[in-house]
């Protein structure tokens, strides 16, 4: 028997205190056709552990409710922490408080209050757009800088996480460092990426 995985827009992570913000968050991202995933996707003949990773990873994009006043729950701490390592576009939505405080590790992402969840649409839609040459041109400048080949690039997260990082600075688009270096070896197998110095 062969299980068919559902690849995801975006992966909904957020504490069960956080139920009701996360129900208006999926409706809004839903509404904008959008395919989210959230653990009441998960039949009961699946594992849960398997399903909420599986789709973790395969999601383009992961939007994270936090409660302002209060430390992310341990299994959000865990996702959120998966989903920088995978270096995903992580969204950060919070309640309605006058000055959220985040965690500090938390500062580099973009963070919406609920009533802003329009923005966070169309961040997340921007996300999933195919690469304009604009944006190509763009992440060939960084690769060029970051003088490493595609095929070293892809065992140095940090170096990945440094593209991520400079491609939104220049771009403002926040888009994963995995799809990134998958345009970079597209680019590359087209013969449109530029000859490192030295290599």
């Amino acid at each position: 028997m062969t299980t068919q995985t559902q690849t995801y827009d975006v992966f909904l992570s957020y504490s069960f205190t956080e139920a009701s913000t996360a129900n208006l968050v999926e409706r809004a991202l839903t509404q904008a056709g959008l395919d989210v995933f959230t653990p009441s996707k998960v039949q009961p003949t699946e594992d849960l552990e398997d399903s909420l990773w599986r789709a973790l990873a395969e999601s383009a994009a992961v939007v994270v409710i936090l409660s302002p006043d209060r430390a992310p729950g341990s299994s959000t701490a865990v996702e959120l922490g998966a989903a920088i390592a995978w270096h995903k576009p992580i969204y950060i939505v919070h309640g309605e408080a006058r000055s959220a405080r985040l965690p500090s590790y938390l500062s580099s992402f973009p963070a919406y209050p609920i009533s802003r969840i329009d923005d966070v649409v169309q961040s997340v839609m921007r996300t999933l757009e195919p690469l304009s040459e604009e944006d190509r041109s763009a992440l060939c400048d960084i690769y060029t800088e970051l003088g490493i080949p595609t095929d070293a690039l892809l065992r140095q997260p940090a170096a990945i996480e440094t593209l991520a990082r400079e491609f939104y600075s220049r771009r403002r688009k926040q888009i994963s460092g995995e799809r990134l270096v998958q345009e970079l070896i597209r680019l590359r197998k087209r013969g449109g990426l530029p000859k490192l110095v030295g290599a």
